[in-house]
């Protein structure tokens, strides 16, 4: 029996193991991880109450500051870039503009409500941009805080990097252009302006609550 069982654990980690390999679900408590081992959205009832205090207070924050980006004229005169991207013809999709502030990228504050790295605008075709959230994000190397718990997680994609360079988005086949190697970029945290806690700190845009609390177009959704 002692010799079964033990057969049977050593079974188990094996499968656990290429499982992991092949890219499965980090469990909800985990606080950092690849984009796409996380789950979307963060299971609030883990988080104790003074985290979710601390993930409140931190959104709270972040809606007061976020006032003076509604208008991009006010967030460039902040030192964002907010020239919109152009579209490939035919192209009609809500796109998740991100104007980064490459003043706040490199001043050593990270997590902090007024000074975001990056903020986040609906860019629907033919319709003014529209301020939905931030990204806040670290330095390569270096971790960030989660006073949230398991609601203020921090997210990382796989890039293609050259010695110097940003990293770069690997190409369609999932493979570097020569010279890139393939390494995990920095990690990053978006924070979006929807009504409720758990879609307030997903990974990626909230369609479904950005669409139910009117910052897409209704046509959109």
């Amino acid at each position: 029996m002692k010799t079964l069982r033990t057969i049977l654990v050593v079974a188990a980690a094996l499968v656990l193991t290429a499982t992991a390999v092949a890219g499965s679900k980090l469990p909800p408590t985990a606080l950092c991880g690849l984009a796409h081992r996380l789950d979307q959205y963060p299971t609030v009832a883990l988080a104790s109450r003074e985290e979710r205090t601390h993930a409140q207070d931190l959104l709270n924050e972040l809606r007061t500051a976020a006032m003076r980006w509604h208008d991009p004229r006010s967030a460039a005169r902040a030192g964002y870039t907010t020239k919109r991207p152009r579209r490939k013809p035919g192209n009609n999709a809500v796109m998740w503009f991100h104007a980064e502030s490459r003043r706040f990228s490199n001043d050593s504050r990270y997590l902090d409500p007024k000074r975001p790295e990056v903020i986040i605008y609906a860019d629907a075709p033919g319709r003014p941009l529209v301020l939905v959230g931030v990204m806040f994000s670290m330095p390569r190397g270096k971790h960030g805080a989660t006073p949230g718990g398991p609601i203020t997680r921090w997210h990382w994609h796989r890039v293609c990097a050259k010695p110097g360079q940003r990293g770069l988005t690997p190409g369609p086949d999932g493979k570097c252009p020569r010279g890139a190697t393939m390494r995990n970029g920095s990690e990053m945290m978006h924070i979006w302006f929807t009504h409720d806690l758990r879609s307030n700190f997903a990974i990626h845009a909230p369609v479904p609550e950005l669409c139910r609390d009117g910052l897409v177009p209704r046509e959109k959704c």
